[in-house]
């Protein structure tokens, strides 16, 4: 008599551990050499369960990868929205700068892997949509405008913070003070803030 198979999670538990072992693979492997069938090895799972909860290796990469994004996006503009006195442009983006190079620090693998989606074989994974809503959205909300201006300095500021994350010891020697967390968090703040208000204030009118 076969034996039935039990699931090592508690209700619930499945899910979220589906996630975590995807981001880990994902990092690992990259979008395309990744299966769903060692995702499910190493959570412990079926993989008709993982099918079940995301469809596909993209639903899956979308939410395992790309979704924590959207959720830094989401809590970020949540907290100023709660705020009692209204931020100046400067201190928005000082806060933003800040919070984004702590979200990149620790979601660096992620990161890569999403970067990387599309440069080695066919591009599965969405680039606009859903993804540009989150520029957007933080641009209307660092200016309080909209427009092709304030998205140029939201995105210009991001790629300069995954800059400096990303290449640290390409950018800076190992005996170097510049290297130290704090020096460099200040550092980057002061150059994206200036830089964010230049863009904005050669913007026509």
């Amino acid at each position: 008599m076969a034996s039935i198979r039990r699931s090592p999670y508690r209700r619930g538990e499945a899910r979220p551990a589906i996630l975590e072992h995807a981001k880990a693979v994902f990092t690992e492997r990259g979008y395309h050499d990744a299966s769903l069938s060692e995702v499910a090895a190493r959570a412990d799972v079926s993989e008709t369960l993982v099918y079940r909860y995301f469809g596909s290796k993209t639903g899956l990469f979308e939410e395992s990868i790309i979704n924590p994004g959207r959720v830094f996006v989401d809590r970020f503009l949540a907290e100023w929205e709660n705020r009692e006195s209204a931020p100046t442009t400067e201190e928005k983006v000082r806060a933003f700068v800040v919070e984004l190079l702590d979200f990149i620090r620790e979601y660096q693998g992620l990161i890569l892997a999403w970067a990387l989606a599309g440069r080695h074989g066919p591009s599965e994974i969405a680039t606009d949509g859903n993804h540009g809503q989150g520029v957007r959205r933080l641009a209307s909300a660092l200016t309080g405008t909209e427009g092709d201006d304030a998205e140029m300095a939201v995105a210009l500021s991001m790629g300069l913070i995954l800059s400096v994350v990303f290449f640290t010891d390409v950018l800076f020697s190992v005996d170097t003070a510049n290297r130290d967390p704090d020096r460099l968090t200040d550092a980057v703040t002061r150059f994206v803030v200036a830089g964010f208000l230049a863009q904005l204030d050669s913007a026509p009118r």
